[in-house]
Parts: C-alpha cells; structure tokens; sequence
C-alpha cells in the first residue's frame, strides 16, 4: 500500500463538487450530458517494483454532467467592442480565429473502475465507484455536414465513495484501503465527433483515456488505473 494523498471525507468531496457546479453564471450556458462505459486497466506493482500479471479489464458505467464554453472568443462580439484585447484580435485574425477554435469543459463525473483477475486458481474481482471534477480543454475543427471534432486534453480528481473487493468467498470493503480510499489525480487526452442536429442541440460519441498520477515511492507496493471510457451524449445549446 501506499500513503494517501488526501482524506477528506466523501460527503465533503460531494458537496465541494456541486457547490463549484452550481455556482458557474446562469447566463450564456451550455450544458453537455453523455453516458457510456469504462473500460478499466488495473496497474499493481509490488513492494519490490514488479508488476501483477493476473488482473484483467473489467467494465462498469461512467457518467458525465458539465458546463461547456463553445470558444474562447465571440468573434462576433469583439468585432463591435473597443477594448485593447479586441482591437488586437481584429489585427490578428489568425489569433482570433485559433482561440474561437478553443473550449472547455467543467463539470462532475462518476465512473465504475472495476477489474477482475484470479491467483493460482482463484478468482477475484474488484468492484468501484468514483466520483470526480473534471476539466477539458479542446480543439474544436469544423467538418462537413454540420459535423465537427473536438480534440480534448483532460484532467480530473476523483475520491472513492464505494468498493468491494471478492476474495475467497468474502467481500472486502476498499473505501479503507490507503490504495483506493486516497483522491485520485488523473490526466488523459480524448475527442468527440459531433454532430447538430438543431438550432438547441448537438449529438456527440465520444472517447477518451486517462491515467491516475500516483507516485510510486521506493519500497512500497502501488496501484494505478488507467480507464477507456467509450460514450454517446448530447449538448444543448444557449
């Protein structure tokens, strides 16, 4: 095991999450919805840096809910505005064009990262649930047919608030082990191919891969995920 990084209490972690959610301006929003599941690859090493041969991928549910800004910049906008800023993006068009490319995501997660393996003829499995910030910044590039792709780089912080683990006929509860139980930090890249389907509404699949970004310290045995997470979703727009 390994030393946790932080052990803030569950119902604080939640309450942190939707109070930050909820506080983002009523105004100008565009909220984005999707659903998929989580593909889960379960790192172990030993005290001794050798790694765990016998886990295998497991599957569970992952949900996202978050606040989308659509572009850095309003081209429409600054183009009647007199400020220093958008003198100079009307100078440069090229700037101005690459940061109305730019958007982010903030927003709440909440992902299954479950695995399953055996040991000498003998089979466990492990069983999660994580609830998470997660940020994206991307690259939006218009195609044809109103479609265009979103190129993400993401970043989240997750804390666990249920596991069990099934071991020789018995269940293990994992929200007191230092390798779940410390906040996940994780980083990752992803893309969405989109689609409007109205004035209100775009349809979106999506994919992306993270990494937790535990430390491995010298002579203790460590755990890191690393989640594929294949989604379908939609964005409403303001």
């Amino acid at each position: 095991m390994f030393l946790a990084f932080n052990n803030l209490p569950t119902r604080e972690i939640s309450i942190l999450f939707f109070s930050i959610f909820l506080a983002i301006p009523a105004s100008a929003q565009q909220f984005k919805l999707n659903q998929g599941i989580a593909l889960t690859q379960f790192n172990y090493q030993n005290d001794q840096g050798q790694s765990f041969q016998g886990l295998k991928r497991g599957s569970g549910l992952a949900f996202q809910l978050s606040y989308h800004k659509a572009s850095l910049v309003d081209s429409a906008q600054y183009k009647l505005e007199q400020s220093p800023f958008a003198i100079y993006l009307g100078q440069n068009p090229k700037i101005a064009r690459l940061l109305s490319m730019i958007n982010y995501d903030l927003g709440i997660q909440f992902n299954q990262l479950n695995a399953v393996g055996d040991i000498q003829n003998t089979a466990f499995s492990y069983q999660t649930d994580y609830i998470g910030l997660q940020g994206k910044l991307g690259l939006r590039i218009q195609l044809p047919f109103a479609c265009s792709i979103n190129l993400q780089g993401i970043a989240s912080v997750n804390k666990i608030v249920h596991g069990n683990q099934l071991l020789l006929n018995r269940y293990v509860d994992l929200t007191d082990d230092p390798q779940f139980s410390q906040v996940k930090l994780m980083a990752g890249f992803g893309a969405e191919l989109e689609r409007q389907f109205s004035g209100k509404i775009v349809g979106f699949m999506a994919y992306q891969q993270s990494q937790t970004l535990n430390a491995n310290p010298i002579g203790l045995s460590t755990l890191n995920f690393t989640p594929s997470v294949f989604s379908i979703g939609i964005r409403f727009l303001n």
